[in-house]
Order: C-alpha cells, then sequence, then structure tokens
C-alpha cells in the first residue's frame, strides 16, 4: 500500500473528506504521496546499501573503493565475501594465512615469508597484481602489520 493509500484510508474512515479522486484533496494527497513514496523507496535503499550482506550495488562498491580491492570479483556474492574478509579481525587475523587470505580478498595472489630472527618479511607476489603494483605496494602498507616490517618481491612474476 503507498502512502496515497494510506493517507485516503485515514481521511475516510474520519468521514469529513470527499476522497473519490474528483476532489482538491484527492489532487493534493497525491501530490504529497507522489514525495514521499520517493522518500520511502531512497530510505529503503539507502538500508539496504548500508550493510556488506544487503547490499548489491553503490554500497558494495563504496566499501572496495574504501578498502582499495584491487579487482571486485564477478558476483555479488564473491564482492560481499571478500568485503567481509577484508573486515575481518579476530583472533589470528594477523597470523601468515589469515594475512595471504586478507590480501587474497583485496586481489593480490601472494605467498608471505618469515626471515627470522627480526628479518622484514617478504611478500612474494605470485602474479602480477591486476591493480597494478603501485597500487599493490598501497595495499600491502594497509593491511600489513604496521610494527613489522616488509618488502615485496616480484621475482616470481613473469
Amino acid at each position: 500500500m503507498g502512502a496515497y493509500e494510506r493517507m485516503k484510508k485515514a481521511l475516510a474512515a474520519t468521514g469529513l473528506y470527499k476522497l473519490d479522486g474528483t476532489t482538491a484533496v484527492d489532487r493534493e494527497l497525491q501530490a504529497y504521496a507522489e514525495g514521499l513514496d520517493r522518500a520511502r523507496q531512497a530510505l529503503e535503499e539507502l538500508q539496504t546499501e548500508s550493510f556488506v550482506a544487503t547490499s548489491a550495488g553503490y554500497g558494495l562498491s563504496l566499501r572496495e573503493e574504501a578498502f582499495r580491492a584491487a579487482a571486485p570479483a564477478a558476483g555479488t556474492e564473491q564482492r560481499r565475501a571478500a568485503l567481509l574478509g577484508l573486515g575481518a579481525a579476530g583472533p589470528g587475523a594477523f597470523a601468515k594465512q589469515a594475512l595471504e587470505k586478507t590480501l587474497a580478498a583485496a586481489g593480490l595472489s601472494v605467498e608471505i615469508v618469515e626471515n627470522p630472527p627480526a628479518g622484514p618479511l617478504t611478500v612474494r607476489f605470485l602474479e602480477e597484481p591486476a591493480c597494478g603494483r603501485e597500487r599493490a605496494q598501497k595495499i600491502l602498507e594497509k593491511f600489513m602489520p604496521a610494527h613489522l616490517s616488509c618488502s615485496a618481491d616480484y621475482g616470481g612474476v613473469s
């Protein structure tokens, strides 16, 4: 039921208005309803796009841009899964495998090599990043722990 029908139903119950579609009151209600229906649609879209689990359009695109995701996955479900992976921070989120998974969600195919003791981490690229090396470096800077130094190795990329 749209805004016009709801307003008409509420006013008809009072018995004060003739609402047969020909009166000035009907036309005024229709004008109000047009604006109210558009506002309702905009709010419903905003609510849908506000959450990763329900967004399918600009909500996903804006989050991908904020996370600097290298290349959005083809389908909506894959895009959602990638964003949820990028936003996950829980126990073990900064372990080697978790970091590799996070970087994969950002579109980078890498292997992290630990160089003990207290040596820098080496992020070995398995493929040329689709986003380019400069943007890949920014993604590394964003997701790698700040207290660990790391270097990028493109030696395995053909």
